[in-house]
């Protein structure tokens, strides 16, 4: 017969105690991130077609109206689009 004092332990299901940490802690970054992604995705969806000035229409296929145009992102939710032409002179320096 088997003697079981002298055998090795055994971890659960053979993982290392840190191993386990680190496993989990990436895997709730993980779903942090999707989180985070979903909520972008979101917000850009409910982001508006014209500026909200003048109403002229924002191209979002043009790269060049991309870099030039202004996006107002605010904590309670709205988001603001200004075309170049309605971005105040202070702000459009920066």
């Amino acid at each position: 017969m088997e003697s079981f004092q002298n055998s090795p332990k055994k971890l659960g299901t053979g993982m290392s105690l840190a191993r386990k940490i680190k496993r989990k802690q990436r895997a709730k970054l993980k779903k942090e991130m999707r989180k985070k992604s979903r909520d972008i995705e979101k917000k850009m969806s409910g982001m508006p077609e014209s500026c909200d000035e003048c109403s002229e229409p924002f191209d979002k296929t043009d790269t060049e109206s991309l870099s030039k145009w202004r996006i107002a992102v605010y904590d309670d939710g709205p988001i603001h689009l200004v075309c170049p032409a309605c971005v105040p002179p202070d702000i459009a320096e920066k």
